[in-house]
């Protein structure tokens, strides 16, 4: 068996956000509101370290990557389209890292999933546009998909 490369990760991780992203959107459809706030925190953290892994950035193994993500100003290679996002991006992996323990465990709390039901569709949305971001660089770049 050859060995695994960045590219081969990248992809790997890609593919397990897009994974968590559908999901969202059936929480979203099914009003599984907590859940919806969940999974959108997971396809925006896996989409991340996709694009992490295959600029070779090491990152922190927690939710929250990032300060991790704002390395990847001045990285040679990348467009200027996504540079100009990474303050954006970056904010949206803190705002739904911040919120992923509350969504996952809020019922500890005593909070229902009807605490995210306004939240819910926006994060969904930051998630989505994240992801399809991340998306569309790792195909610029290294010519990966989730196909």
């Amino acid at each position: 068996m050859g060995s695994v490369t960045n590219v081969d990760l990248a992809k790997l991780a890609l593919r397990r956000g897009w994974r968590w992203l559908k999901s969202a959107l059936r929480a979203l459809e099914d009003g599984r509101w907590d859940d919806v706030v969940y999974s959108s925190q997971m396809a925006v953290e896996q989409a991340s370290k996709a694009v992490l892994i295959a600029f070779g950035i090491e990152y922190p193994k927690e939710h929250d990557v990032s300060l991790a993500f704002k390395q990847l100003l001045g990285v040679e290679g990348i467009p200027r389209w996504f540079e100009s996002m990474i303050p954006e991006l970056a904010n949206v992996i803190s705002e739904l890292a911040e919120l992923r323990g509350l969504a996952g465990y809020g019922y500890e709390e005593g909070l229902d999933a009807d605490y995210f039901k306004d939240y819910a569709p926006e994060a969904y949305e930051m998630a989505k546009k994240h992801f399809e971001a991340c998306a569309k660089l790792l195909s610029q770049i290294y010519n990966i998909s989730v196909e």
